[in-house]
């Protein structure tokens, strides 16, 4: 959490109009809309305007079915529903055709989406629309997004299909993306019959299992791009979306339940006043931490982590201070932290000024029904806050408690007590904020971490650590470098002529994640973006084009330019850190940025009095450490002997009813869900095939071992299983065991079967 700190459619995307124009209202004007469906092109699909965002196709919503080639066309939706609604595509099952596999009916269910206006739908559509929603962007951010993540710049808003046929320059590309679309299309089915399954009679939300299933392909979209482009001439989406190398693109069956419960508690908060809040003597903490990768990624790796309360001050009804702490390993307790030595600030133009405050310069009061925070006293420089709240009483603890690095803190099975209530806040601003940074170090040698020259090109000039350095643009990189001392410094009369090298361009450097970018802003208001590799050669990638202009804001000229969304997406890039400026202040040029004005939600959860002495309570650092892997009695068709051999040579010891009992394993494989009355549910792989839903029985024998058993109709046939588990330790989180699992065409016939003996550690729920 920080410190307290669409359009119009387009003639081509259009259908014929139905509106009358001698209609006296507008209002009841309608539309048609066309375009087209395709995984490969569906015919015979549902196709709806999604009116209440809820990715469902309802009654009364415009709708239609598709037919040859993905074509429809929907027919009575006002302008106003064609630009704000997203596009829906229903799979009618036994019905739809997948032209890919012409004559042969879906037999597996599947939905798709696009942002509103889209003419094409495709399961890459479904992740552009998917990226908006849940982080709240635009539809040309999350576009960009996703082209990113699939390492393209066609656009996806383009038929791929007829793309990859018509013979153009994108052709090639047109049919990579349709291979990644069939195995996107692919994984979605098999996930969602997973966490179906998993929720059985269960109710859920279908957006909100939409949301996740969607929002784990995209974080698998690495793995499924390799898979597609390793699969050369043996392609097959089906099975592709069922291997090992897609292992990562599937919902995680174990924490299904836990995913949804959280996503339906967040549509469902309910709006409550911060201010009430805090003056009825409650506080809201957030949790938090740093990450510290060792040096070869793993050994050595470590966080730590922290706790911010804000409350109402000792005495005050209207200011509120924010009291933090950290974490202390070596004596297992919290400890506030003395001042922060920092010297960075922020300068934010107010009333013609540039006013320079120190970075957590905040305060925060509260004024009638607002919490106001402000930053340096400075009144354009204030957002309002509000928020959502939600009732955690019996809920999750580690479903809510702080970022990705608590995760593994907390006993699985410990629930929130009554009255603990987590908040979302949303961060309001009324007007665009223009900062600039200044590290005020005590000298120019301290700049940048101590790694800056102090003299010639490329150095800082001032203890600001601010400057904009300039390329010439003449050939010779060695009149590059010198701070820029006007904005006319930066603008070229013309565009570079297809440049080869950094210095063929005049122009000056951006930074991001991804690395550098030289941006020429050309007179007239054309920005050039290259991406520049530090690869010998200096060579350049691009260009983006983009746009800038020369503004007076406030009494100050600057020069303003907003990165590109495909950019912005490379280089990672948050909202407020595409529309950047330069300007002069202090007898140099200094590059800042445009917060915008609006409002911003946090994604993290802060919590009530009572939820933070609950995860206090429940916060167990020595839960993080994975439990150890005993692998000294691994064997390949191992006997039940090898097995017995394998959990002496690891000091195995006995299973209890308490360990399994109520609980699940999740394994690599599957998930083992243990009812009290020695029966139970997996849910998993079976001979490394797709997910399947088997009941078993379960017992702990006279040596303490776990003996599950179950059957399965494999290829017309009965198959008998049984897992053998020997424990060697356990945790609230974890259980080391030595595994050996087997199959026969008898249950007797299992005593004398043979199978790979191992150790592995199960995750517990």
């Amino acid at each position: 959490m920080r410190l307290l700190t669409a359009g119009l459619i387009t003639a081509a995307l259009a259908g014929c109009s139905d509106s009358d124009s001698s209609s006296g209202s507008s209002s009841t004007a309608t539309e048609s809309f066309s375009g087209k469906v395709a995984d490969g092109y569906l015919a015979g699909a549902r196709v709806c305007l999604d009116l209440n965002d809820n990715q469902t196709c309802d009654d009364g919503e415009p709708s239609t079915v598709s037919s040859s080639g993905g074509a429809f066309t929907i027919e009575g939706a006002t302008a106003e529903q064609l630009a704000s609604a997203a596009l829906v595509v229903e799979i009618i099952v036994g019905e739809t055709v997948d032209e890919d596999n012409p004559g042969t009916a879906i037999d597996k269910t599947y939905t798709l989406t696009a942002p509103a206006g889209y003419a094409f739908v495709s399961p890459l559509t479904t992740m552009v629309h998917n990226e908006a929603k849940e982080k709240g962007l635009s539809a040309e951010q999350a576009k960009a997004a996703v082209q990113v993540r699939l390492g393209t710049e066609a656009d996806l808003e383009e038929d791929y299909v007829a793309g990859k046929g018509d013979g153009g320059e994108d052709a090639s590309e047109f049919e990579r993306l349709h291979k990644v679309a069939q195995v996107t299309r692919a994984v979605m089915q098999e996930n969602i019959e997973t966490v179906n399954q998993v929720l059985a009679n269960t109710d859920a939300e279908f957006e909100d299992v939409l949301s996740l299933i969607v929002g784990q392909v995209l974080e698998a979209l690495d793995d499924i791009n390799n898979a597609v482009d390793n699969a050369g001439s043996d392609f097959d989406a089906d099975t592709l979306a069922g291997s090992d190398e897609l292992a990562g693109a599937g919902v995680n069956p174990a924490t299904v339940e836990e995913e949804l419960e959280e996503r339906e508690a967040e549509r469902e908060a309910s709006q409550i006043s911060i201010a009430d809040v805090l003056t009825g003597g409650d506080s809201l903490t957030f949790f938090e931490s740093d990450s510290y990768e060792g040096s070869d990624g793993g050994e050595g790796s470590s966080a730590s982590y922290f706790y911010g309360s804000v409350a109402l001050a000792e005495g005050s009804t209207s200011a509120v201070e924010v009291s933090q702490f950290i974490y202390n390993p070596l004596d297992e307790s919290w400890f506030s932290p003395g001042g922060d030595s920092d010297t960075y600030q922020d300068c934010i133009l107010s009333a013609g000024q540039w006013r320079c405050v120190a970075e957590d310069s905040e305060t925060i009061t509260i004024s009638g029904d607002s919490v106001i925070v402000s930053r340096g006293g400075l009144s354009n420089a204030q957002e309002t806050i509000t928020g959502t709240s939600v009732d955690l009483s019996g809920k999750r603890i580690r479903t809510y408690a702080g970022e990705s690095d608590y995760e593994n803190l907390f006993d699985p099975t410990v629930l929130f007590s009554t009255g603990a209530t987590a908040f979302r806040l949303t961060f309001t601003r009324s007007s665009d904020l223009y900062v600039m940074w200044k590290d005020n170090v005590s000298s120019v040698g301290e700049c940048w971490d101590g790694e800056a020259s102090t003299s010639g090109p490329w150095s800082p000039t001032d203890v600001w650590c601010n400057n904009v350095f300039v390329r010439t643009g003449d050939g010779n990189a060695a009149t590059d470098g010198e701070a820029a001392t006007s904005l006319s410094d930066l603008i070229s009369a013309t565009a570079a002529a297809d440049p080869a090298y950094a210095e063929d361009i005049k122009g000056t450097s951006i930074y991001t994640e991804e690395g550098d970018w030289l941006v020429e802003f050309v007179s007239g208001g054309v920005a050039n973006y290259y991406r520049y590799s530090y690869d010998g050669m200096g060579s350049l990638e691009g260009p983006v084009s983009g746009s800038w202009s020369q503004s007076t804001v406030d009494g100050v000229t600057m020069l303003i330019f907003s990165i590109p969304e495909i950019i912005a997406a490379r280089g990672d890039l948050d909202p407020d850190e595409r529309t950047r400026f330069y300007t002069l202040e202090d007898s140099y040029v200094r590059e800042g940025e445009v917060v915008p004005a609006g409002a911003d939600s946090d994604d993290q959860w802060v919590f009530n009095e009572t939820a933070r002495d609950d995860i206090l309570a429940a916060f167990d650092p020595d839960l993080s450490a994975d439990l150890a892997v005993c692998t000294s009695g691994d064997t390949e068709n191992g006997s039940f002997s090898d097995f017995d051999s394998a959990a002496s040579a690891c000091s195995a010891v006995a299973f209890t009813s308490a360990d399994v009992s109520g609980r699940a394993l999740h394994a690599d494989f599957g998930v083992f869900e243990f009812n009290e009355n020695g029966t139970g549910s997996y849910l998993g792989e079976v001979d490394d095939d797709d997910y399947v839903y088997l009941n078993f029985s379960w017992q702990i024998d006279s040596n303490g071992y776990l003996i599950i058993d179950t059957s399965a109709t494999v290829d017309g046939a009965t198959q008998f299983m049984r897992m053998n588990l020997a424990k060697i330790e356990a945790n609230a989180r974890q259980i080391s065991v030595i595994s050996l699992g087997l199959d026969a065409a008898s249950e007797t016939a299992l005593d004398s079967a043979t199978g790979d003996v191992m150790g592995e550690v199960f995750n517990l729920r």
